[in-house]
């Protein structure tokens, strides 16, 4: 072990086969009897299919295992003449674990017409690679007893199992029952009907103390466990080889479950013993065999290529081994960092040497001030130092100062690198440093916590859907509520204009009055001046028609006047008008407004709306091109009416005076012609204020109810979270923001004469979103109302301010997360800090990596053993985590891939690095070693031995790991 690779992954996914025959399998071999055949195909191919462990198996005896060691393995030369260096090279890094196939004295009974189906129980048992093959002759092998010959009323007769005795077995069955002498070899007979018992097999392995913990025992299943019938005499049997078994030869998806406790672990070890895991293999007896398991179900275990690593299947079945074709490693090289280093040109405080993490779960460990939390810290800066800065502001933690002429780089899975001297090229992480949990449970932290539960509820992409187009309602009613609001000040200010150009006119009455006393006057001239009754008819019919003209040519004159005002502004604002609806299409497709092809569609539209407006443009100008001349017709028509008055005109006795008269009438009844315009446009601005107001409230109460949607839908069950964490919404009420309507007014008046029930007698808001819309509309009535008794706006504050606030969004969505019914806002710290962690981790789909620093803090051993833990090894299946942690369970119990030991000289008496200030090792939980020799205090112990002194409790982690799946050492 004092080889190791101190910067390892730690435990990675391989393909393993550890039923693989050899020459020397007696019983069946189809190899042929060229071992130098047999060993260049068996690694040629285990280098073409990539595996990287292989089980070679024999019965009885570990003759193909022993020759394979002794004759070619631990022979250079021997090796040398079958394969290239770069082949020996890849070899060397082959795990050759010995598996021994016995017979065991019990039967399995099948078909009373079928006695093909009565056979002796296969049983192998898989030995450490650390063994030596002599020792596993003497003190295993040797010593098992087969029975060897009966007598009536006698014990039978037992042998060693040695390879003499299987012959002289064979001899003397075939001299008793010669059809065996068509079977085969003496040898082959003997092996075809020698049996062990297992008990005798299980007492001498763990009665050596050479061998204890050296090996694990295989039981083959070739039925579906989960299908047997086991209401049979045969279930205690089948139960007890099954209890003994550490694992379970089969691929059988139903046997698979069955043995995992199919949902029901703790059912599974009370009746079995313990969860079993299920290994597969190729069983080749012949080289088209080779590698290719039934279905192409090759077993991929996640540990080290070593004994210790293949043991891990037992302590942790569920998530070390899976039988499948393809890799279970499946996360994108783009999404998951490979190794990191610090770039030391001192060569003093760091090394430069690469640091590798896993792609699951790396957890970092070490002493107070070890560096830790400096490499998770680099290690995020590096990707994203944005994020960085902003989660160390929201955790209000202290920041690490810069490393002077120090850079660190961190490596991706795909060979992209990320340094920290250049920030601009980042790439999505989330850094969670110490203290940011607690902050997202605290008021100031509502915000993030918020876009986090958003963030999760995004994952289900209906919901997404949903709360993209609610968003979108929600922006535009917004919008909209500011347009009416300007909409109706606007009809306010054109009302002011008119009120003060009706006040130069005088009121309506007195210019009634007034052209009354003109009409009146008029008469009395007229009759003084002797009209005759036919006279005063043509008179008053010449007038009136006069009148008509004159009215015609001002209503021409009006047309002429805004058809040329109605040019002008379409000129002027043409390009404004344009601008404002590129805007507005840009902010509702989902496109770049660089884009070419958007960029394309906008100067088609453009052109096509410059066309329709020199249409409009010119249709308004055929349209006025006879006007002028219709003026001058009426203009000739009028001076013809006067030529016929003249006559009548000189009768008037006094006509001076007459003159003045008609001139006042006539400026009277103009007068009171605009008067009477102006009060119509009046009654139609108020008409379409009052409707404008109606259409503002009406929008603020869809908006209300647009919120109200929103919150209504996070409860649909199809977007919660997993089962005992429960998402609400509910509409929250920004009073901060709906102070700045409340602040306008006098802050000596009655507050709750103004907003009413928004207010307690206190002063304080007490919001209800049911009532929210009826309040505010309330509000807005009274501020209307003449004289009511409301608090006085301040001074500059105009009635514009004051509706544009009042009406102003003050609805936001918050959420809140109930943990098994407690609202996590009434949670101790925590447990409130592990259901907020258990969301983070919850990201599945989003899939970069995840960097938490502490998130133990608050919490017991207990919870974090029982839940915690479960919620880490849920997630580092679909993304990486990068983990600081002291507590042993999140490092053994969470089933760490790879544990990362840090340690800065100077810190503890005894510990002293081997040359740097700060220095990392790295391996997987399985790493076991002691080698006092060797120089620094990372190198001289295993990853164990590091867990156990660093972390407290890890001792007990490790034996409470070993238990949880009902294991017994």
């Amino acid at each position: 072990m004092a080889g190791h690779n101190r910067f390892s992954k730690g435990s990675e996914w391989r393909k393993w086969d550890l039923h693989v025959h050899t020459p020397a399998s007696v019983l069946e071999n189809k190899f042929g009897d060229d071992w130098d055949e047999y060993v260049k195909i068996l690694f040629k191919k285990a280098i073409e299919y990539e595996i990287r462990a292989i089980g070679i198996t024999d019965y009885f005896l570990p003759e193909g295992y022993k020759i394979l060691k002794e004759q070619y393995l631990n022979d250079p030369a021997k090796m040398a003449s079958i394969f290239s260096f770069e082949e020996i090279e890849k070899i060397n890094k082959i795990a050759v674990f010995v598996n021994i196939e016995f017979r065991l004295t019990k039967l399995i009974i099948g078909k009373n017409n079928d006695l093909a189906w009565n056979r002796k129980v296969n049983y192998h048992v898989i030995l450490s690679d650390e063994l030596e093959i002599d020792l596993i002759y003497s003190e295993f092998v040797s010593q098992i007893q087969i029975s060897f010959d009966s007598a009536t009323g006698s014990q039978a007769e037992k042998r060693p199992l040695t390879k003499s005795n299987l012959e002289n077995l064979g001899r003397r069955l075939i001299d008793e029952h010669p059809p065996f002498s068509k079977s085969g070899t003496p040898l082959f007979v003997g092996m075809m009907n020698a049996s062990v018992d297992e008990e005798d097999l299980i007492r001498l392995l763990k009665g050596n103390s050479q061998l204890k913990d050296k090996f694990l025992l295989g039981l083959p299943a070739d039925e579906d466990l989960s299908d047997v019938h086991w209401n049979s005499q045969g279930h205690s049997l089948r139960k007890n080889l099954i209890k003994q078994a550490h694992f379970i030869f089969s691929s059988n998806k139903g046997t698979i479950n069955f043995l995992l406790g199919g949902g029901d672990k703790d059912r599974q070890i009370r009746e079995f013993g313990s969860v079993k895991p299920c290994l597969w293999g190729s069983d080749a007896h012949d080289f088209d065999k080779l590698y290719l398991p039934d279905g192409e179900r090759h077993t991929w275990i996640k540990a080290d290529l070593t004994f210790e690593g293949l043991r891990q299947v037992v302590y942790d079945p569920i998530s070390r081994v899976r039988i499948q074709d393809s890799s279970p490693q499946q996360k994108s090289s783009y999404q998951t960092i490979e190794k990191v280093r610090f770039v030391d040109p001192s060569d003093k405080i760091f090394s430069s040497e690469w640091q590798y993490v896993n792609p699951d779960l790396t957890t970092i460990i070490g002493g107070k001030s070890s560096g830790k939390s400096l490499l998770l810290y680099y290690i995020a800066k590096a990707v994203n130092s944005v994020e960085v800065a902003e989660k160390i502001v929201l955790a209000k933690a202290t920041s690490y100062k810069d490393l002077v002429g120090v850079d660190f780089e961190v490596q991706w899975s795909n060979g992209e690198i990320s340094k920290l001297s250049e920030p601009t090229d980042s790439k999505p992480i989330t850094y969670i440093p110490q203290l940011y949990i607690n902050h997202l449970a605290e008021e100031d932290g509502r915000e993030q916590l918020n876009e986090l539960v958003k963030s999760i509820l995004w994952q289900n992409e209906d919901y997404k859907i949903f709360s993209k187009v609610q968003e979108k309602l929600i922006h535009d009613l917004n919008a909209e509520i500011d347009k009416q609001v300007s909409k109706i000040f606007e009809l306010r200010g054109k009302f002011a204009e008119l009120g003060t150009d009706l006040a130069g006119f005088g009121t309506r009455l007195s210019i009634e009055e007034e052209i009354k006393s003109l009409t009146s006057t008029i008469q009395l001239l007229r009759e003084k001046s002797g009209f005759t009754p036919e006279q005063e008819r043509v008179f008053l019919r010449l007038t009136r028609r006069k009148k008509t003209f004159e009215s015609r040519e001002a209503a021409i004159k009006s047309a002429v006047l805004c058809s040329d005002q109605v040019l002008d502004s379409v000129s002027v604002r043409s390009a404004s008008m344009m601008t404002s609806f590129r805007d507005a299409i840009v902010a509702d497709v989902d496109m770049s407004p660089d884009s070419t092809f958007l960029n394309g569609l906008f100067d088609s539209l453009n052109a096509h709306v410059l066309d329709s407006l020199k249409d409009f443009e010119s249709e308004v100008k055929h349209r006025m091109s006879n006007k002028p001349k219709l003026i001058q017709v009426l203009k000739a028509k009028i001076a013809a009416v006067d030529v016929e008055l003249l006559p009548l005109m000189q009768k008037v006795k006094d006509q001076s005076e007459l003159d003045l008269c008609n001139n006042k009438l006539r400026a009277e009844e103009l007068k009171l012609k605009a008067v009477a315009e102006i009060e119509s446009k009046r009654n139609a601005l108020k008409l379409e204020g009052g409707q404008v107001r109606g259409e503002l409230h009406d929008k603020f109460k869809e908006l209300v109810n647009k919120y109200k949607e929103y919150a209504s839908e996070v409860e649909k069950p199809e977007y919660q979270p997993e089962e005992g964490i429960r998402i609400y919404a509910e509409v929250g009420f920004a009073g901060e923001k709906f102070s700045e309507f409340t602040k306008l007014f006098d802050g000596r008046g009655n507050l709750s004469n103004l907003v009413g029930a928004l207010v307690d007698v206190k002063g304080d808001y007490q919001f209800d979103v049911e009532h929210y819309s009826d309040w505010i509309v309330d509000v807005d009535k009274r501020l209307l109302r003449p004289n009511a008794d409301i608090p006085a706006r301040r001074k500059g504050v105009s009635e514009s301010d004051v509706t544009r606030r009042l009406f102003s969004d003050c609805l936001y969505i918050g959420y809140v997360v109930r943990y098994r019914e407690d609202e996590i806002a009434k949670m101790s710290p925590g447990k409130r800090g592990l259901v907020l962690l258990n969301l983070i981790l919850h990201l599945s789909n989003a899939s970069h990596p995840i960097l938490i620093d502490q998130p133990e803090d608050n919490l017991d051993n207990r919870t974090i053993y029982d839940q915690l833990n479960c919620f880490i090894r849920e997630r580092k299946a679909k993304r990486q985590i990068i983990m600081v942690t002291h507590n042993a369970n999140l490092v053994v119990a969470a089933d760490s891939e790879c544990i990362v030991v840090a340690n800065q000289a100077g810190q503890q008496a005894n510990l002293e690095n081997e040359k740097f200030k700060f220095e990392y090792c790295s391996g997987s939980l399985e790493l076991s070693y002691e080698d006092l020799m060797l120089s620094g205090m990372l190198k001289r112990k295993g990853i164990r031995q590091h867990v156990c002194e660093i972390l407290e409790g890890g001792v007990i982690a490790f034996k409470e790991r070993e238990l949880k799946y009902g294991f017994r050492t």
